[in-house]
């Protein structure tokens, strides 16, 4: 499969604007936010989903170059162009969620089109499942988002990209955002330019405890020893980057109040992020896929309320991927495509939620 080739001119310089095609606002998109799949499309992913190894335990060591089909490497190719160059994200309708094994299978060719997999805990999943493992119980701050039913601030993730999949919504509550890092750049740059040295500086950040492998080991707790910047250029391009929750976490595991002017320049950060003009709004239906640029775009989940009925509960796929041909970027951020380090890859069979 090819990879995405940067077509659009640009070259950004640090404390310029960002053009608008990158630095969108939700009322930009109204009339384009979601792409609808044609059948042909459905078809060729379906032909190549169903030429997967049986067990998926095998799909981690498998190339897809073999059973991918020409019109669907040029219709994706032009999908993920727009993921990694254009305005950092794409949602796709019109896959079938009544066969979650089938939608896991488009789901992987899906994900290993638009880069290559990585580790996004420290189990080594490349492939995980979506839903709350606490049945709405009050969870610590080691435990990770997208296994409660919390709301989840608007944040990045590790890789280049998050892909999510929708098998099922919750029946109330659940909705995402999205919201463009260099339109709140933009507006900073306009309106509140006192807190661009703070964000380029960027803040340390939280590590989480968690369990290794089969949980007869544990990832201890942490503080990187390095900030991480909000936004940075590297060779006349900006990557942007932000996890409020995990610069507020790392602020209270060092025991040390975080600074006013820090405390400032997120809430400002988040007050541009909530404004109904910049983040676009709206509930991923079951069948929906979603991919978003970590280094460019911003994503949330509102909490939500599950069904009782574990059949019926709220239950998405989820990957994090790099590009195959990726741009330059500070080191702080490069570090960010590692993900997190696990014993060995592993892709999520079907049963382990119980689905």
């Amino acid at each position: 499969m090819s990879a995405p080739t940067e077509t659009r001119s640009a070259y950004d310089v640090l404390g310029a604007a960002v053009d608008r095609d990158r630095a969108w606002h939700s009322t930009d998109l109204d009339d384009g936010a979601i792409t609808s799949l044609s059948v042909t499309e459905i078809g060729d992913l379906a032909y190549a989903a169903k030429a997967l190894p049986a067990d998926c335990f095998d799909w981690a060591d498998f190339s897809l170059d073999a059973i991918t089909k020409a019109p669907l490497s040029a219709r994706f190719d032009e999908l993920a162009e727009e993921v990694a160059h254009g305005r950092g994200f794409v949602i796709l309708r019109g896959l079938d969620a009544n066969d979650p094994e089938m939608l896991r299978r488009m789901f992987w060719i899906l994900g290993n089109h638009f880069g290559t997999p990585v580790m996004q805990n420290a189990r080594g999943e490349i492939l995980s499942e979506v839903y709350d493992r606490f049945a709405g119980a009050p969870r610590s701050i080691d435990s990770r988002g997208y296994e409660s039913n919390d709301e989840l601030r608007f944040h990045c993730d590790g890789g280049d990209c998050i892909g999510l999949g929708c098998v099922r919504p919750s029946p109330t509550g659940g909705g995402s955002g999205l919201v463009s890092l260099f339109a709140i750049y933009n507006e900073l740059l306009a309106h509140h330019p006192e807190h661009l040295a703070t964000l380029y500086r960027g803040f340390p950040l939280y590590v989480r405890k968690e369990a290794v492998g089969d949980g007869s080991s544990t990832r201890e707790a942490s503080v990187a020893d390095r900030c991480m910047p909000t936004f940075a250029v590297k060779k006349g391009r900006l990557s942007a980057w932000l996890n409020m929750v995990l610069a507020e976490h790392a602020a209270s595991a060092l025991g040390k109040p975080m600074d006013a002017t820090s405390r400032a320049a997120l809430a400002c950060v988040e007050e541009i992020a909530e404004r109904p003009n910049m983040k676009l709004r709206f509930t991923l239906e079951a069948g929906d896929v979603m991919w978003v640029h970590n280094m460019a775009v911003m994503h949330r989940r509102d909490f939500y309320q599950d069904d009782p009925d574990p059949g019926k509960r709220r239950f998405f796929y989820r990957m994090w991927t790099n590009f195959r041909t990726p741009r330059d970027v500070v080191p702080e951020h490069a570090a960010l495509r590692v993900g997190i380090r696990g014993p060995v890859p592993v892709v999520v069979g079907p049963g382990a939620a119980g689905e």
